[in-house]
């Protein structure tokens, strides 16, 4: 082959590259507004905030699984069942109870598998929630964490004497 077609060669595969990846890019990166719509609509501003609800109400497996979770409608029903429907995100949590169905929520925050993180460790050290998910009590929506890249869990590992091993976080 001449050097002419080996470059062409070269420069449309270097094309084709770039469409690959900045097409990745902008599906990974799509509206996460959009993707985080939750079938209900919940504000942690008024639950969090106003009616000072604690995180563990409602996230009860946090302090005892790796998990928070996720309220179940049964617990939603505790306070809304006595509540006037007057809200359309009310009246939308009401229909799923009406119906006996789940609220199919949307999982935010999903680690690699071979990641093992646990709530219940955290809490157990002394972190709050707000220590890695922010102000929630100030948030209309449901908030992603800040991020959990391996150096952000680092950092505050580094900062608090915590464990450096690689297989405290790690399987």
């Amino acid at each position: 082959m001449s050097g002419r077609t080996i470059g062409i060669i070269l420069g449309l595969g270097a094309g084709c590259l770039a469409m690959g990846i900045g097409l990745f890019y902008s599906l990974s990166s799509a509206d996460l507004a959009v993707q985080d719509r939750q079938p209900v609509p919940f504000s942690h501003r008024l639950h969090a905030g106003t009616l000072e609800i604690a995180c563990q109400f409602c996230h009860r497996h946090a302090k005892y699984s790796p998990v928070a979770g996720v309220p179940s409608l049964a617990l939603c029903q505790t306070c809304h069942q006595s509540l006037p429907q007057t809200t359309p995100g009310m009246k939308v949590l009401q229909t799923y109870w009406e119906q006996k169905r789940a609220i199919p929520w949307i999982r935010l925050q999903r680690l690699p598998d071979h990641v093992y993180f646990t709530h219940e460790m955290h809490l157990f050290a002394g972190l709050t929630c707000t220590s890695c998910h922010g102000n929630v009590a100030r948030m209309t929506g449901t908030p992603r964490a800040p991020t959990y890249e391996m150096g952000w869990c680092l950092t505050c590992h580094e900062q608090r004497g915590a464990s450096h091993d690689c297989w405290t976080c790690h399987k």
